[in-house]
């Protein structure tokens, strides 16, 4: 069965750094649609939950407890992406920016000191660039944010709780890193602009995701090979 939803009482932690990582359950037709007709959308839903995997194996390396936050409705059964040592939580709120700011208040609610929010669609994104982002969070009053060559982000992470960053904040378009880091630097908060990387959307994105995987293999060995089995080298 799934791992048991967590409450939102405050809790006990064993570090002071929380990593969040949004997601959705891996359904066909609901997730990477954009890489049909490309891939089927099992194809595409597996590739998904191949990317959720190595993002999970990625982010429990590192000193910080672990949320997964899944855009509901969940399954009756089970999601085995979802190794132990992660907490998963239901996304509440309205819209992408609701949903963020109301887990970065329950998690800094909970007495963790930083917080970071990423997705999973970039599995091969160094871990370094998360070590760094965690750094930019020591001091009271930081910010961070990962910027994507989409004009999105791939991580915003805060030591104390800016909702300004959110509120009628609009998404799934060209200028969101740009707004969000306006609004960050006018907090008066130190910010800090991580390096910029890319998300898997488009079928375009497939060439340089395998470049990536040939490069560095140990890196996301569950997308290399669910990659492999669908023959994505001839897709790129």
């Amino acid at each position: 069965m799934w791992p048991p939803v967590a409450s939102h009482d405050p809790l006990p932690r064993s570090m002071d750094t929380a990593l969040l990582v949004f997601a959705k359950v891996p359904r066909p037709g609901e997730v990477k649609t954009r890489l049909t007709p490309a891939l089927s959308a099992a194809g595409a839903a597996r590739l998904y939950t191949a990317f959720l995997r190595d993002t999970l194996r990625q982010v429990l390396r590192l000193n910080a407890d672990v949320r997964l936050y899944l855009a509901p409705p969940l399954p009756d059964g089970e999601l085995d992406a979802v190794p132990s040592g992660v907490d998963v939580h239901v996304q509440t709120g309205d819209g992408l920016g609701g949903r963020m700011e109301q887990a970065f208040r329950e998690t800094l609610g909970d007495g963790y000191g930083q917080v970071l929010v990423m997705g999973s669609d970039h599995p091969t994104l160094p871990r370094s660039f998360l070590q760094r982002a965690d750094q930019a969070l020591q001091e009271s009053g930081s910010l961070c944010i990962g910027p994507t060559e989409d004009g999105g982000f791939y991580l915003l992470g805060m030591s104390a709780f800016y909702p300004q960053l959110f509120d009628e904040m609009s998404y799934s378009h060209g200028q969101v890193f740009a707004e969000t880091l306006s609004r960050a630097e006018g907090t008066g908060a130190d910010v800090t602009v991580l390096p910029q990387w890319y998300d898997v959307d488009r079928p375009r994105d497939l060439d340089r995701l395998l470049t990536d995987l040939d490069d560095r293999p140990a890196d996301a060995p569950n997308t290399r090979r669910v990659a492999d089995r669908l023959g994505l080298e001839a897709l790129a």
